[in-house]
């Protein structure tokens, strides 16, 4: 009779311990899908309308559609998403010309096949304004194909820090060199930039070149300009 009793409180005690589980881990996905609730209500891009920017893709100054005034604490965010979502991020003067980022050290003999650089006049100049990781695969730029080396990038870009090619051939990006000390945020610390969404699309005109991606011919891709103020 005494086994039976102690059998009982036994059964009883790990069902008290499964329903305990179970309601954690209830409690657990609930925490979880609220904080991803909380983190897309939180992105403006959620809710704001893309427009056309193909005219500023070729170079025009005109754009149209939602704006809105940001400075650094906006910018960089973004900048750390591009290459997990894939997007375009590109600078101008207030102008509207290419503001130049950085000057590409790969061989412009090595790029794709097709590849042009859209946003500057001549289809072979080395300057930079932009972030995406289409173009930049293009390029072969020594970052590409792994994400850590997007972010270690991007640290250096924006402290003016050396990114050296993980291929380990010894050369680099020396940032403060092309920037200046300091990096994008040292330059840029005390500047606005008027930031405008919008959509694109996407040709691939590789004549079978190996690039790392798969481009869809006529793939539509989201894009954001950051404008500088006066």
């Amino acid at each position: 009779m005494e086994n039976a009793v102690d059998a009982l409180k036994i059964a009883f005690a790990v069902f008290v311990f499964v329903m305990a589980l179970s309601l954690a881990m209830y409690m657990f996905t609930q925490a979880r899908e609220t904080a991803d609730v909380v983190l897309q209500s939180s992105d403006v891009t959620e809710f704001m309308d893309y427009t056309s920017l193909a005219n500023v893709i070729d170079g025009s100054t005109t754009v149209d559609g939602n704006e809105r005034i940001v400075g650094l604490e906006t910018i960089i965010p973004t900048l750390y998403k591009y290459y997990k979502e894939n997007y375009t991020v590109i600078f101008l003067n207030s102008n509207g010309s290419p503001l130049e980022l950085y000057e590409t050290q790969t061989n412009i003999n090595l790029w794709s096949t097709g590849y042009t650089n859209k946003y500057y006049s001549n289809n072979t100049d080395l300057r930079v304004c932009s972030f995406d990781v289409d173009e930049e695969t293009r390029r072969h730029e020594p970052w590409t194909g792994n994400t850590d080396y997007y972010k270690q990038n991007l640290d250096m870009f924006l402290s003016g820090g050396t990114f050296y090619y993980p291929s380990g051939s010894g050369e680099s990006y020396n940032y403060s060199d092309i920037i200046g000390n300091g990096g994008f945020i040292e330059k840029y610390k005390n500047s606005q930039f008027r930031e405008s969404l919008g959509e694109y699309t996407f040709n691939s005109v590789d004549s079978g070149a190996t690039t790392g991606t798969t481009n869809v011919e006529g793939r539509e891709k989201r894009v954001i300009v950051y404008t500088l103020m006066d």
